[in-house]
């Protein structure tokens, strides 16, 4: 099972800074990229199955830092 989530962000820096910081995420089989535009960024990333996995709440929190959301 994958997790795939993109986010959008004010700017194309900003976006550009949201994905070096993930890259560099712990998280099995990540893969970040720049999403529908350069403005957006797609993350896809295997989820821990044995207990809570706190990928996803970081990924938010971080974007939210940055004035970025979830894309629709």
């Amino acid at each position: 099972m994958h997790t795939d989530i993109e986010y959008g962000f004010p700017s194309e820096a900003i976006a550009y800074k949201f994905l070096n910081t993930v890259r560099h995420f712990d998280a099995e089989a990540l893969r970040v990229r720049l999403g529908r535009n350069d403005h957006h960024v797609s993350i896809a990333y295997r989820p821990v199955t044995d207990g809570f996995d706190p990928t996803l709440s970081e990924l938010d929190d971080l974007a939210r830092e940055l004035g970025g959301e979830e894309a629709r």
